[in-house]
């Protein structure tokens, strides 16, 4: 298999759903279970600013109630990120090492996609 030159653009996921940090986490949830996704990228004056998860909702529930909250509350502040231009195997790295499910691909501050490790199990299936 040959995985040299893919790059986060090749199988990054560019038709996005998104939410305002002032949403509430009950919106967030119910966006999430409906579209069947584990995350939503949180923009606020077409910036990223953050990243809520499925997890991140259901492990807060033990704690409190979180359904009045705002997304801004319980969201990853500063999510790590990369570029278009970010090679599979630093994708992977990244990845693995931070223990990341997904990782926002930004230009500049601008959200330009999501790339998932479904994503990266899909391309390494087409190159089978």
């Amino acid at each position: 298999m040959e995985f040299k030159g893919i790059k986060a653009k090749d199988i990054m996921i560019t038709e996005l759903m998104t939410i305002s940090p002032t949403e509430k986490v009950a919106a967030a949830d119910l966006i999430m279970v409906r579209n069947s996704i584990g995350a939503l990228p949180v923009i606020d004056n077409e910036k990223l600013v953050g990243i809520i998860t499925q997890d991140d909702i259901m492990l807060s529930r033990f704690s409190i109630s979180v359904g009045g909250l705002q997304v801004g509350d319980l969201m990853t502040r500063n999510p790590i990120t990369i570029t278009p231009d970010t090679a599979l195997d630093k994708i992977i790295e990244v990845m693995v090492n931070k223990q990341v499910e997904r990782l926002p691909v930004v230009t500049g501050e601008k959200l330009s996609g999501l790339v998932t490790y479904v994503q990266i199990l899909k391309k390494i299936y087409q190159l089978l």
